[in-house]
């Protein structure tokens, strides 16, 4: 088996997917505006239909669109990653080829299910998506949303699966970096997955980041990352971070695509709202949300 193992040890931006009609459609113009501002920013790759972008909320040919919108789009200028989770194998099966067919570079996988799913039903999963496909997939484990936590040594049997490449553990829990490092032998890149975390990701031995944080402050963000990853200069990037942890943590605390939405409609950057249920942050958390990129010093307009 070959892995590439600098291909997730960079900064992939989970971008929110625009839409218009009150979040019904897709806009795909922003959504190509979306990209080019990444582009414009330097930040090394994007991830499109990840938690952030509503992953859940669109139809499987929705989230096809999307894939083959941002694929086009980006053309090789940017890296694209694909959120393929599904409720089923083989709508995530579906998603994943299509993925791969229209030029993503990459797939994030997360196991989706209504019913609790046993680590034999959640290996099966994964083992048949990367049968299916020859880029480079990331196991994403967030039981916030999927309700699975997959832990460590698990997900080191996982990272044994031809071109799993990739964990994304997004459980705060920081012990499980190292954990995970030893089990695998450093064989698999990890990614720092809870934002608020990320200083300590990445001293812990995480190589790759997938932030909310780099729509908003895509500069500030990639010289904290080149500190704390390829530098790894801690007293640099320990002053970094402190400009943007305040954004990381709200991101955390109030659900990052409602602050995904409500932060680049505050910038002038609007890209909708996400789609019903789900809404903008209410008055009081958009006029905080305000103050904190304000006070780290976001670009307006």
């Amino acid at each position: 088996m070959v892995r590439d193992n600098k291909f997730w040890a960079r900064v992939f931006t989970f971008v929110a997917t625009p839409t218009k009609d009150d979040g019904e459609a897709i806009d795909e113009a922003r959504l190509r505006q979306t990209i080019d501002f990444q582009i414009a920013a330097g930040v090394d790759g994007i991830c499109v239909l990840g938690s952030t972008g509503g992953n859940g909320s669109f139809s499987e040919d929705e989230m096809k669109a999307v894939m083959a919108i941002a694929a086009r789009h980006a053309d090789g200028r940017i890296a694209v990653i694909a959120g393929a989770g599904a409720r089923t194998t083989s709508s995530c099966i579906a998603l994943s080829k299509h993925a791969q067919d229209v030029g993503c570079d990459g797939i994030m996988v997360l196991p989706v299910s209504y019913w609790p799913l046993t680590e034999d039903e959640v290996y099966d999963h994964y083992s048949r998506v990367a049968a299916a496909v020859t880029i480079p997939i990331c196991v994403y484990n967030n039981p916030w949303t999927t309700g699975v936590d997959m832990k460590p040594a698990f997900l080191a049997r996982l990272a044994e699966i031809d071109n799993v490449d990739g964990i994304k553990e997004s459980t705060g829990d920081l012990t499980r970096i190292t954990a995970i490092r030893l089990l695998t032998k450093d064989a698999v890149t990890l990614i720092a997955g809870w934002e608020s975390s990320s200083l300590q990701a990445f001293m812990a031995g995480a190589s790759g980041w997938a932030p909310v944080c780099t729509n908003f402050l895509p500069g500030v963000a990639m010289d904290f990352f080149r500190s704390a990853v390829h530098r790894r200069h801690a007293t640099e990037a320990a002053a970094l971070w402190d400009r943007l942890f305040p954004v990381c943590d709200f991101i955390c605390s109030k659900s990052h695509i409602r602050v995904a939405h409500t932060g680049l409609d505050i910038l002038g950057r609007p890209v909708g709202p996400p789609r019903r249920p789900m809404r903008l942050l209410n008055a009081e958390d958009r006029a905080r949300l305000d103050r904190v990129l304000d006070q780290a010093g976001a670009s307006r307009g």
